[in-house]
């Protein structure tokens, strides 16, 4: 396995999920889906991977990290086999999803900690530049390249996502070429 491939955390993703949801006027799974892929494309262009450690998928409005999105999903209550069963006692402390099924109710404070000085520099510059952002204006900003190609490729089938590759997101940074020939070493 490359160096610049890391494992999926549920705990390191849902201390990004406090992070971003402490630091917006009105966090939604939408909003904090989103904040997390521009922060992950922002680290991927500086340091040559993906914070998140997540598999991204286009999904009909955007790029989602499915498994930030499941931990969510379990929050929200969701039972699926799609769903790791810990993410629910992961998540059972920390949030909660509103009755409206899309807003996120922090019940503690992120641990900042747990996330890397470089992570929170990168969540901290995608809440500027798209923080608070009007849902179609995210939607948008998130529809790149590396979502429309893995979109087109997409099937109609129950799951309704499509995998977006790594190097398909690097493809959309300026520095494009600098990053691939790292994740190709």
């Amino acid at each position: 396995m490359p160096a610049t491939e890391i494992t999926f955390s549920p705990q390191l993703a849902l201390e990004a999920i406090l992070y971003i949801a402490a630091r917006v006027n009105e966090p939604t799974i939408h909003e904090v889906l989103k904040l997390r892929y521009f922060a992950d494309k922002l680290h991927l262009s500086r340091y040559g991977w993906l914070a998140s450690g997540d598999d991204y998928v286009a999904m009909r409005f955007g790029p989602v990290g499915s498994g930030t999105y499941n931990l969510l999903k379990a929050a929200r209550g969701d039972q699926s086999g799609w769903i790791h069963p810990a993410f629910a006692d992961i998540a059972r402390a920390a949030i909660r999803i509103a009755d409206d099924k899309k807003t996120i109710i922090r019940l503690r404070d992120a641990d900042a900690a747990v996330l890397s000085g470089a992570d929170r520099e990168c969540l901290d510059e995608a809440l500027r530049q798209y923080g608070n952002m009007p849902f179609g204006q995210r939607v948008e900003l998130s529809h790149d390249a590396a979502w429309a190609k893995a979109w087109r490729a997409a099937t109609d089938d129950e799951v309704g996502q499509s995998p977006m590759p790594v190097l398909d997101i690097a493809e959309t940074l300026t520095n494009a070429a600098d990053v691939i020939d790292h994740l190709r070493s």
